[in-house]
């Protein structure tokens, strides 16, 4: 019998193909965020996302110097994306009250998934190494939350000083909701994360507002 010497072609390794380059970027990236989640930080090692995203030690640290550097990356990237893009919407006819609530509950749900959540742990945990990175991620993803549910008060303001005040409203709302339910996930306290807790929580942060925070410019939107 002839052995067929036909020589086969071999993978190619090494540097990525341009065309590649991005893919290649957004496998150690993915990766890094998967192994930081599961391990932490500390934990995890430069290999250890090499080897998990399938490239070579040297194209991961072509990109990245360190593990310090992979983490900003991770956390650029979370911000960049879609992960903290969240969406209220409510009926744009119904009470102020009801518009507020339902925006408010439909952000909270969307924060409190699995890997949202994670993230909120993992930055939490690494504020101290990353000082300036972390806070700049909350500020952002405060800037969104606020951004939607001050579309909730009023959809449509041409005047600057009531969408000021909606943003307000939304703020106080924010700081009245979103910490004690965002704290009560962190800590594992699952009772309070039950959707009639959070409705209590939600209707006790619209009380308040009620009372002391919803000014008499934005009356024209109750």
């Amino acid at each position: 019998m002839t052995k067929d010497h036909t020589s086969r072609p071999t993978p190619r390794v090494g540097r990525p193909r341009r065309e590649d380059a991005g893919a290649v970027n957004d496998r150690i990236l993915a990766s890094a965020t998967e192994l930081f989640l599961e391990k932490g930080v500390t934990a995890t090692s430069c290999e250890a996302v090499a080897a998990r995203a399938r490239v070579s030690k040297a194209s991961l640290y072509s990109r990245y110097t360190g593990k310090e550097a992979l983490f900003e990356a991770v956390v650029r990237r979370v911000i960049d994306g879609r992960t903290f893009h969240w969406e209220g919407a409510a009926p744009p006819d119904a009470a102020l009250r009801t518009r507020l609530a339902v925006a408010g509950k439909e952000v909270l749900t969307q924060a409190l998934q699995p890997v949202p959540l994670q993230l909120m742990r993992l930055f939490l945990t690494e504020a101290r190494r990353f000082p300036e990175l972390v806070e700049q991620a909350d500020s952002i993803t405060r800037a969104r939350v606020v951004e939607v549910l001050s579309l909730s008060v009023a959809p449509v303001i041409a005047d600057s000083v009531a969408r000021r005040q909606a943003n307000e409203i939304a703020e106080r709302f924010l700081d009245l909701t979103f910490a004690p339910i965002i704290l009560s996930a962190l800590m594992g306290r699952d009772l309070e994360l039950s959707s009639d807790a959070i409705d209590r929580r939600i209707g006790f942060a619209l009380d308040i507002l009620e009372q002391s925070h919803f000014p008499t410019v934005m009356l024209a939107y109750l």
